[in-house]
């Protein structure tokens, strides 16, 4: 097996070689529709995805929650690949909090079959995941 770093090279190079890989950083507009936002705290320059049209938004959130049935009841709690603990819960935090205020459509790597749902409030005991397939969202 390939060390993740030289997989992740060998992933990127052909892109780069055919002039089709652009670099950004924080908060970009990339195209119409489709912006990005910083959120720090898991690796350095994680960032979160925007895919909106007209009033309906995706969000791929890529490592913000790592263990689904402790970190949706309590954002507070941290993973040990986490670079900065104290950034991963402040980003972890806000962006539970909006994606429940706002409904929007989350997509994420460590999400319940099939990695994409809503978040809404538990009461005082902070969130819940429904993934799409769940009757609640019907």
């Amino acid at each position: 097996m390939k060390p993740p770093r030289e997989a992740h090279v060998n992933t990127i190079t052909p892109y780069i070689n055919a002039g089709k890989f652009k670099t950004f950083e924080g908060n970009t507009d990339l195209i119409p529709g489709i912006r990005t936002e910083l959120s720090l705290g898991h690796t350095p320059g994680h960032t979160i995805y925007f895919i909106e049209s007209k009033v309906k938004t995706l969000v791929l959130w890529g490592d913000i929650i790592h263990v689904a049935a402790v970190q949706f009841e309590n954002p507070s709690v941290a993973i040990s690949f986490d670079s900065d603990t104290a950034e991963a819960i402040k980003s972890r935090q806000q962006i539970l909090t909006r994606a429940a205020k706002y409904g929007w459509l989350i997509g994420g790597s460590h999400l319940t079959f099939p990695g994409l749902g809503r978040v809404r409030a538990n009461n005082d005991k902070g969130y819940i995941f429904l993934p799409l397939d769940n009757p609640l969202l019907k």
